[in-house]
Formats: C-alpha cells, sequence, structure tokens
C-alpha cells in the first residue's frame, strides 16, 4: 500500500514536469486520488534482486492485494505464505509447520495525498526520462535524485521508477546507494481481474504449531490502566495529547508502546527502562523541561527522545518539535 501512494505523489510530479498547469496541492491530491480509486486489486509476481559488494541475492514473491487492506505474499524457496483479510495476518513457515496468527487493530487511515506530495517534493528531486515498455504496458521512466543538503539526503538513495501509466503503480524500481543496490520489479502482473476474498483467508494445516504475539511476549491492552498490571516501572501518561485519543497499548516484554490517533494521523509514545539515551545522527538537542533530548525529522514525521528518571520515552507523529515538547512536559 505505501508504495502505491509514493508512486503516485512521483508520478504526480512528473506529470508537472512534462508542462500541466500547476495546480495546488489540493487539486493535485484529487486528481491522483481519482485515478487510484480505479485500482481494485492486482495479482503478479515480484522479484526483488539486492547487490551488496559485488554479491547478489535474488527473492522471488506471488503477490496478491485486494483494497483496502487485504494482501498475499508466498516465497517458494524460502517456505514462507503472508496472508491478511484486513482484520487477521497468519505468517506460515511451511518448513516447519508453525503459522504465527495476529489481530489486526491498527485504524485504517485514508492516504493523506496532499501531504505525501509535498514530502516527495521536499526530498527528491523528479525528472522524467521518457516512456518506456515494461511486461508489455506503457511506463513512465522517472528519476529520483535526494535533494543535496538535506538530513534526508544522507539516509536516501537514487531511484529509477517504471510507473503504469493506466493505474500510476510501479512495476520496476531500481535503487543506487554507495554499499548496496536493489532492483524490484514484476516479472507478471495482473490488474483489476476481481481477486476473490478467499485468496486472503488461511487455515492452519493439520498438526501446525500456532503461535500468537503472546508467545513472543507481545500483549495488548485498551487502557494504561491494566498494561500497568503487565511491567514493573510506572508508566508515565501525557495530560496534554494535542486532541489525540488514545487507541492502544502494547507491552512488548520490558517495553510499553501506546498508540494515539487524531482522524488520520497516528502518535506513538514508546518507553523503556535504560540508562541513557540511544544514539542518533544529525539529531538536535532539546530541552524537556529540566532535562536533555533530542530531536530529529524524518519523512514528514518529529522523533523526540528524552529521559525521565529510569525510563527513556520516545514520542513520534506528525507533529512540530514545539507540540512534541508540549506533550513530552506534561508526561508524568
Amino acid at each position: 500500500m505505501g508504495r502505491i501512494k509514493w508512486a503516485v505523489a512521483v508520478l504526480l510530479l512528473a506529470t508537472l514536469l512534462v508542462g500541466c498547469t500547476q495546480m495546488s496541492a489540493e487539486e493535485i491530491a484529487k486528481k491522483v486520488e481519482e485515478k487510484y480509486n480505479q485500482l481494485e486489486d492486482f495479482r503478479g509476481v515480484q522479484r526483488i534482486v539486492v547487490e551488496t559488494n559485488g554479491v547478489k541475492h535474488t527473492q522471488e514473491y506471488e503477490f496478491a492485494f485486494k483494497k483496502p487492506n487485504k494482501v498475499r505474499m508466498y516465497n517458494k524457496e524460502q517456505g514462507l505464505l503472508i496472508v491478511s483479510n484486513g482484520k487477521t495476518m497468519w505468517s506460515y513457515d511451511e518448513k516447519n509447520n508453525e503459522v504465527f496468527v495476529m489481530e489486526l487493530k491498527q485504524p485504517e487511515v485514508s492516504p493523506d495525498y496532499g501531504k505525501l506530495v509535498k514530502n516527495m517534493m521536499e526530498y527528491y528531486d523528479v525528472e522524467l526520462l521518457g516512456s518506456e515498455k515494461v511486461l508489455g504496458r506503457d511506463c513512465y521512466v522517472l528519476k529520483l535524485t535526494p535533494k543535496e543538503g538535506s538530513e534526508f539526503a544522507e539516509f536516501a538513495s537514487t531511484q529509477k521508477m517504471w510507473i503504469d501509466k493506466e493505474y500510476w503503480y510501479p512495476l520496476k524500481t531500481e535503487m543506487k546507494g554507495k554499499d548496496m543496490s536493489m532492483t524490484m520489479e514484476y516479472t507478471e502482473i495482473e490488474f483489476n481481474t476481481g481477486v476473490s476474498d478467499d485468496v486472503f483467508e488461511f487455515t492452519p494445516p493439520e498438526g501446525a504449531k500456532i503461535k500468537t504475539p503472546e508467545d513472543l511476549g507481545i500483549r495488548e491492552f485498551s487502557s494504561v490502566e491494566e498494561a500497568q498490571q503487565a511491567v514493573d516501572f510506572e508508566i508515565l501518561e501525557p495530560s496534554y495529547t494535542a486532541g489525540y485519543e488514545l487507541r492502544t497499548v502494547t507491552v512488548i516484554k520490558d517495553s510499553v508502546s501506546m498508540q494515539y490517533v487524531n482522524g488520520q494521523d497516528i502518535m506513538f509514545i514508546r518507553e523503556v527502562v535504560a540508562d541513557k539515551l540511544p544514539e542518533m545522527q544529525n539529531a538536535e538537542k532539546v530541552k524537556v523541561g529540566d532535562t536533555e533530548g533530542t530531536y530529529i525529522e524524518l519523512y514528514g514525521s518529529g522523533m523526540l527522545t528524552f529521559r525521565k528518571g529510569d525510563i527513556v520515552v520516545t514520542i513520534t507523529g506528525k507533529l512540530d518539535k514545539e507540540e512534541l515538547i508540549k506533550i513530552a512536559e506534561s508526561m508524568e
């Protein structure tokens, strides 16, 4: 799903480059959404080739997707099958006959196309190289170069993308970094063929060992009070949340992650007992009350980390630095 949203934003920028009338972000978002709405499902085979230090590693997946959030991926070589009907996800290891089952409770969030386009323009220079065919389908060929001088440039790589003209979906992507290159391409693909809902259901084979998040030390609660019974430290809770409301609290072994939602946006607060803050390259030092913390912005989201007593707290969300600090200072 993420690659679809990213690709339509990239393609739209390319369209502007070839002479379309300049439009506002809102107008652009509307046009992108109209195009995306034509895509209901697709299935195909995707090959991923990663090269590091002259050594190539190839993986191939059978892939199916159906709106809004149904997915099926199968790697024959690894014997790994991942299936999700949008409510439950199954991960089946054929070799060990083990199934990991997880109920999905994430909020359904509609993509904010205006923000997506804005972020793309901020991080990349986009160049339209022309048109080519992939699997017999007409594609735009784009070159994405991380903008010089931005913090993002240190993490991103130059990319070349082949975007299907009809459905605005990336059929092939090449990424080249300093020490690694990767190519993702479909060797087979079909759009809007009416993929059955049965494709996204899974029944564990007889005798398969069933594992759940609880087996991995993952437990989910609906309130901080309930989660408090599962950890040995006192969970810090903000009195100011910038309009966000608590949705779930997840305990993963000795750490706590609280998920807050505000319309389309999600904020995470993670807490863990630690002696010091994690090191973050290019992070800005900031004051949180009478203690020192770090702040960094990546991919349009801010991340604030600070320590209160023995607890290291990390707050992540689409909020500016001042709001994140205000939330942090309200935590008790």
